[in-house]
């Protein structure tokens, strides 16, 4: 269904992320989805999401998709979903998520990069959740994004917001220091992945969306009060994290919330 092509070298400030980035690191990557701040992640892009979605059946495409937790409870809603990554390892367990929930017949797994797909087929939704940040042009990639969804399609970005590290470093952390270098900071380490990211603020990507043809639907944040809360044994309380959770879904799309959160999403339409 996909072939690879190559859209643009990487940014020479960027250097390569493999598949055996995400492979090594993908034990730890599976313990945050499993704490509540990864929960909380995944449940509220879910639910911001789901304010937008044609009603099933319809087709997804989940660039840079994981282990699947994006897309597969979409699946589980009457979709069906191709998902892309370059990690084997990340494929792996997906296929094992699809088995056990017992959708496996309506979503497919490829292994390849995100970053350099083409489509022969074009989508309903395409979810880009937590890759743009990895890659070195980011236009070719949303131009590419572009042309494989069909008009009125729905597309979702994800990326992290550099703004709230800043808040967090002086709020959570009471380190200034770190607060005040990471105000001039372009690329941030991620050491889950042995490999720097690359950060936008809200205006850039949008400009960039725009200027790729997409139509900006909503712009939502995830994760606007967690990441400033110091004391994380209390969010594994179920008491307290129920409440959390009612209040990041309450906050998500409320200025000025949305824009402290720990991710931007960007639910657009072509």
């Amino acid at each position: 269904m996909l072939r690879q092509e190559e859209l643009a070298k990487n940014d020479a400030n960027m250097e390569q992320v493999t598949g055996s980035n995400f492979d090594k690191g993908f034990a730890q990557w599976q313990g945050y989805q499993q704490a509540p701040w990864g929960r909380l992640r995944y449940r509220v892009a879910q639910a911001n999401l789901q304010r937008h979605l044609p009603p099933p059946p319809g087709r997804i495409l989940d660039l840079g998709g994981g282990n699947g937790l994006d897309s597969l409870p979409l699946v589980k809603m009457g979709y069906t979903a191709v998902l892309l990554d370059f990690s084997q390892e990340m494929i792996t367990q997906g296929q094992k998520l699809a088995a056990q929930e017992q959708v496996n017949d309506q979503i497919s797994f490829q292994v390849g990069d995100a970053a350099q797909f083409v489509a022969d087929e074009q989508f309903d939704i395409i979810l880009c959740h937590n890759l743009l940040q990895y890659v070195g042009d980011v236009t070719a990639v949303l131009q590419n994004i572009y042309q494989s969804l069909r008009p009125g399609g729905i597309f979702s970005l994800i990326i992290t917001n550099p703004h709230t590290e800043t808040l967090a470093y002086a709020l959570r952390d009471y380190d200034l220091m770190a607060a005040q270098d990471n105000l001039t900071q372009t690329t941030k380490y991620v050491p889950t992945f042995d490999t720097h990211i690359q950060r936008y603020t809200d205006d850039e990507l949008k400009t960039m969306l725009q200027q790729c043809g997409f139509t900006l639907l909503e712009q939502y944040g995830v994760r606007a009060i967690c990441d400033f809360m110091a004391d994380n044994e209390r969010k594994f309380d179920p008491d307290f994290y129920e409440q959390l959770e009612a209040l990041e879904l309450a906050v998500s799309n409320q200025y000025p919330y949305k824009l402290l959160a720990r991710f931007y999403q960007f639910i657009c339409q072509k």
